[in-house]
């Protein structure tokens, strides 16, 4: 059996994710699909390149690379990884998170100066917000967008 590239995974899985849901951006199932398989992509990546490997930082484990994307790479790696295991287990435990339960990601809208500059939908319209354990709130658009930009980059190099 073939395993797929990172290349191959990222345009036959998670491109198409993003792209269905950015189509119906108010579509929580298609959203958590997508952000499912972009942290679906950190296992790939750590799986083909190997242990130790240079293209995942010489990380030993599949927690330690995604640890290592989450401080160095993309802090917005963080919430994808712990969005993705909250729909799966419902509630986390583990210490290292900014989310904690499935529920913390809903349809809302952001007020002045909540989210990061830029991000989500102009004007306060309504969309997909996460509420991260410390009670800031994110846009689900701007989280998606970058991290899907450091797979396009990680994917590259």
């Amino acid at each position: 059996m073939v395993q797929l590239t990172p290349h191959e995974f990222l345009e036959q899985f998670v491109r198409p994710s993003v792209d269905a849901w950015r189509r119906d951006h108010l579509n929580i199932r298609l959203a958590k699909q997508a952000i499912s398989e972009l942290n679906n992509m950190a296992e790939r990546m750590f799986h083909y390149w190997g242990v130790s490997a240079p293209q995942v930082y010489n990380a030993k484990t599949a927690r330690e690379y995604r640890r290592w994307l989450a401080e160095q790479e993309c802090g917005d790696f963080q919430l994808v990884w712990d969005i993705a295991d909250a729909h799966k287990h419902v509630e986390l435990d583990r210490r290292s998170r900014a989310v904690t339960h499935d529920a913390q990601t809903s349809p809302g809208r952001l007020g002045f100066g909540e989210g990061l500059f830029g991000e989500g939908i102009f004007g306060g319209a309504e969309q997909l917000v996460v509420r991260l354990d410390d009670g800031t709130r994110r846009a689900i658009l701007g989280v998606i967008g970058r991290v899907l930009q450091m797979w396009e980059y990680n994917v590259r190099s």
